[in-house]
């Protein structure tokens, strides 16, 4: 359960993670730069004001001599030598400038146009919370359209995992005793759907992959059991041919799950039945590489770009040619694929098959 909390609030907080900085930055934005900006403004306007006392300074003849009476039109803003300046609003968006050169009682006036001033306190205190608002706002959806989801994701896997439960038992005794294949079809098919359990159990973790000793052609053979006959039909009767790199059977021995294995051979297999195998032979390859079990799976296919080899283990991508082939499929396979190898140690890749084709190589340590 602790596991499960820390997932999920890890997650969380990777969704809110824009807006906590965005929020951070609204903050600091509100209380750092606004009152520089705001001050900004009153520096700006003092400027142009006192420009035009600078005008009346220099050219007094520009304005009218007037006595300094009292109120806020005549308040100084300021020193400029030898006297002093200010201005003051009159109303109807006109103001009044004075400069006084002496310590007298008299003023040089003129009336000018209002210097309009920015509010840009209201316009900053206003919209940047709104802004706020607005972000906390789709960052609480998107953690509820989260948790949503993975809500309604348990509650399919549970539901697959009941229904596929229920007639695999019933299979299961079913069975007759002599049919092997088909018990230990069933054993792996019970084995997938209690993997979908601890998966749910787990939090949406997979489970770990066994560590024991099975042989990776003996996986292969049971994988490929379960295609076997829309093989043939591809290639007239033929199965896939099988090379050992001259190796016998017993040396690939590998460590890891049996029926994750098996998985992964019934994702290539299926892939390739379904994009490859049409155009071209099929052809699997066993050998052993510096301590590990190489499977390699070569087609003569269409093949597929360098970009889309790149991203091939992506998931929910496919490829260009398979999109046009109109054949169905989610782009989850390959990588189901991949994350099952990597678990177990191992890797699965492709490349190209020259002068046409691909090869996908599932590697495996060997079981010292």
């Amino acid at each position: 359960m602790r596991h499960i909390d820390i997932k999920t609030a890890r997650s969380v907080f990777l969704i809110c993670l824009p807006a906590l900085v965005t929020i951070a930055a609204g903050v600091y934005f509100l209380v750092c730069e606004v009152p520089e900006i705001v001050r900004g403004e009153e520096k700006r306007v003092l400027s142009e004001y006192r420009q035009h006392a600078l005008e009346l300074k220099d050219n007094p003849s520009s304005g009218v001599e007037k006595p300094r009476g009292k109120g806020g039109v005549w308040t100084s803003a300021g020193k400029m030598a030898p006297g002093r300046w200010g201005y003051g609003a009159i109303g109807g968006g006109r103001a009044l400038v004075w400069y006084s050169p002496g310590r007298n009682r008299h003023a040089v006036v003129k009336e000018i146009p209002e210097i309009t001033r920015r509010n840009y306190a209201k316009l900053f205190y206003i919209s940047v919370p709104v802004a706020m608002a607005v972000v906390i706002f789709l960052a609480a959806a998107g953690v509820r359209y989260f948790i949503v989801y993975i809500r309604s994701r348990d509650d399919f896997l549970a539901a697959c995992a009941h229904d596929l439960a229920t007639p695999l038992v019933g299979m299961r005794y079913t069975i007759g005793a002599d049919d092997e294949a088909a018990r230990m079809l069933n054993e792996r098919m019970m084995r997938i759907v209690g993997n979908i359990r601890d998966f749910l159990k787990l939090g949406g973790r997979r489970p770990k992959p066994a560590a024991e000793a099975f042989n990776l052609v003996d996986a292969y053979d049971e994988a490929y059991a379960l295609f076997k006959d829309d093989y043939r039909d591809v290639f007239d009767g033929k199965d896939v041919e099988i090379s050992l790199s001259g190796t016998a059977r017993e040396k690939f021995s590998v460590r890891g799950d049996a029926t994750t294995t098996v998985q992964i051979f019934w994702n290539l297999l299926g892939n390739d039945l379904k994009y490859a195998a049409p155009y071209g032979g099929v052809k699997a390859v066993f050998s052993i590489d510096r301590g590990n079990a190489v499977f390699s799976l070569v087609d003569c296919g269409k093949g597929m770009s360098k970009k889309e080899m790149s991203r091939a283990f992506d998931r929910y991508y496919r490829a260009k040619n398979v999109l046009e082939s109109g054949k169905g499929g989610f782009g989850i396979g390959l990588c189901t694929a991949r994350e099952f190898a990597e678990a177990m140690g191992g890797s699965l890749t492709v490349e190209a098959n020259n002068p046409k084709g691909c090869i996908f190589r599932l590697s495996l340590p060997c079981f010292a």
